[in-house]
């Protein structure tokens, strides 16, 4: 499938370097293949690292019990007829002939429960900063006026210090395109106990900058090693490989270990029709018309590839690890709502947990403190 888009254009796609795990591996074996071996050396312990690097790895491997809503989880070979509409209880669909989820929740219920988990997402936010033994990467995928930005809006309410923001990843410039595919994404991590967001993402090099099916395949693989690699706080190198060590465990001196981050990955489905409407109403609302490019009204005619191919992709990447969610998104406040209850639940799967006092005060010491500051305090304002 060719397709053309304007915020991704061609790059080189960089071959995996043949590691220590490569070895006994011959030419007849596929880059995924090997990744796959790699990681089952690793969860096997036959590839070690030191002491002091092991212990800062993630205890346990992920699997999809860890992650909530399996019914939107995209699953490889189930991309065809993806619904583009969540209905909610009562109400019709928007379009005639639009492929529909129901939902359990009234247009009322969905939006009580949207602001009810906000509240209590904002709050294990803020417990996951003050532990600063986890982060979280929220990926969003989709084609023009898929509702991206809107998602991160009304779904998360961030204190700045819990966020190294958002970064939308269009097509390679000269810097990146002298690295992996991988670098650009290393250098937009999560700092520790941070939430970050990727509008746009890896999986836009494997729709639009992949050209053959081998090379497609290359770059899958790579983001397999990646998410992994992120996935259990393992060392990473600078080009996003994953750090193997020597025969004492030890890693190069170049090598980043980050603690394990969890990924929502999503892709968003909006129908045609939708798209048309957003687009439509960006071009007459002056303060919106900058998000509507010509290269933007010249690709709706293919949305429907365009939106499959990310499916494929997203499928094929869709791991126990890091699952791929596909929201139908043509009415935003169920897709709002489904995200938010993705969110909350992953976020109360990690766990997190104020850290405590940093002097390793009781609670009673706490309590008599804070009534001597607040004794202080009183007699100063009388």
């Amino acid at each position: 499938m060719k397709i053309n888009h304007n915020t991704q254009t061609a790059r080189p796609v960089a071959r995996r370097k043949v590691s220590a795990a490569d070895k006994g591996l011959g030419e007849s074996f596929t880059p995924g293949e090997r990744v796959d071996k790699l990681i089952s050396d690793l969860q096997s312990g036959k590839i070690k690292y030191a002491p002091e690097i092991q212990s800062k790895v993630r205890q346990h491997e992920l699997s999809l019990s860890n992650f909530p809503c399996q019914k939107y989880i995209l699953k490889a070979g189930e991309t065809d007829d993806l619904p583009t509409e969540i209905v909610a209880k009562g109400e019709k669909s928007k379009y005639k002939g639009a492929t529909t989820l129901d939902s359990k929740l009234t247009e009322k219920d969905n939006i009580k429960d949207l602001q009810k988990r906000n509240e209590t997402i904002a709050g294990r936010i803020n417990e996951l900063y003050a532990q600063k033994t986890e982060s979280l990467m929220v990926l969003l995928e989709g084609d023009n006026a898929a509702g991206k930005d809107g998602m991160v809006k009304h779904v998360f309410t961030i204190n700045p210090m819990t966020t190294n923001g958002q970064v939308a990843f269009k097509g390679a410039n000269e810097e990146e395109r002298q690295h992996s595919p991988n670098w650009r994404i290393m250098k937009n991590l999560a700092g520790p106990g941070q939430i970050m967001f990727h509008n746009r993402s890896h999986y836009g090099d494997v729709v639009f900058a992949a050209k053959t099916p081998e090379d497609k395949a290359r770059r899958l693989a790579e983001i397999k090693e990646l998410e992994y690699g992120l996935t259990m706080g393992l060392p990473m190198t600078p080009e996003g490989q994953i750090a193997l060590p020597d025969m004492k465990g030890n890693i190069d001196p170049s090598a980043i270990q980050r603690p394990p981050m969890r990924f929502i990955k999503v892709l968003l489905g909006v129908s045609q029709e939708e798209q048309a409407m957003r687009l439509a109403d960006r071009l007459e609302d002056d303060a919106k018309v900058y998000k509507v490019t010509a290269a933007d009204l010249e690709g709706h005619p293919k949305h429907g590839e365009v939106q499959g191919a990310f499916a494929d992709a997203m499928a094929a990447g869709s791991t126990d690890f890091a699952p791929t969610y596909y929201l139908p998104n043509d009415n935003k406040v169920t897709g709002w709502r489904k995200l938010a209850e993705i969110a909350d639940r992953v976020l109360e799967d990690m766990a997190p947990e104020p850290p405590g006092s940093k002097d390793g005060m009781s609670l009673e010491d706490r309590h008599a403190a804070a009534r001597q500051l607040r004794q202080e305090a009183e007699k100063k304002l009388r």
